[in-house]
């Protein structure tokens, strides 16, 4: 019987302190399971802004052909983008950017139906954006954070899409929200003070998160 030759003493010894540090793990679930509490928060976030926002006609206003569009792209973009960011954390996962693509895709469309809105006036234009921007962001944070620690809980390879997908998901909910909060319908503030915060919301999650996202790959094994 021939003698394996013997290994280097490094590698000898980089193998025994992987054997020593391993431990056993809890797979994840699939995305489409560990989806369905995130889509229950972003539920209750929506819900809860209809209830303490300034509109008078409350869910009257969901019957209306074309608030129910807006409100049905942004919900299909913020589902497909958790979806995205979920894919993109589990291992082995693939179509994460389709995922993402069809996020995009359903944005894009309810940012067109807010252009379809007329604008009627532009009186309190810059403060009112203002206020809508920064209620985008407060009702995001909230199904962002959530979205953050499910995803952390994965092992992303490209941190900056995880966390990209992670905040167009969050904010695009916060922009529903806003949507059904807000008492101004008009085309160029939904499209300034609820569709543009999004756009911003990405970018932030991408600074913020992004490097978090990607320290599991610097643990030690």
């Amino acid at each position: 019987m021939t003698r394996e030759p013997d290994l280097p003493r490094s590698h000898a010894a980089l193998v025994a302190r992987l054997a020593g540090d391993a431990r056993s793990v809890r797979p994840l679930r699939p995305p489409a399971v560990r989806l369905v509490p995130w889509l229950a928060l972003a539920v209750a976030v929506v819900a809860g802004a209809m209830a303490v926002g300034l509109r008078t006609d409350g869910p009257a206003m969901l019957v209306h052909p074309l608030v129910a569009l807006e409100l049905a792209a942004l919900a299909a973009g913020a589902i497909l983008a958790a979806a995205a960011a979920l894919t993109a954390a589990a291992p082995g996962r693939t179509g994460a950017r389709r995922l993402a693509r069809a996020a995009l895709a359903a944005a894009l469309v309810a940012t067109a139906l807010f252009l379809v809105e007329p604008t009627r006036s532009l009186a309190g234009f810059v403060p009112n954006g203002l206020r809508c921007a920064f209620c985008v962001g407060l009702f995001g944070a909230l199904p962002w954070l959530a979205l953050f620690v499910l995803v952390r809980r994965g092992a992303p390879l490209d941190a900056g899409r995880a966390a990209a997908y992670v905040g167009a998901a969050a904010f695009l909910v916060g922009a529903a929200a806003v949507r059904v909060a807000c008492p101004i319908d008009d085309g160029l503030h939904l499209v300034a003070g609820h569709m543009a915060p999004v756009a911003l919301g990405v970018a932030l999650s991408v600074l913020l998160a992004a490097r978090a996202l990607a320290r599991w790959r610097r643990r030690p094994a």
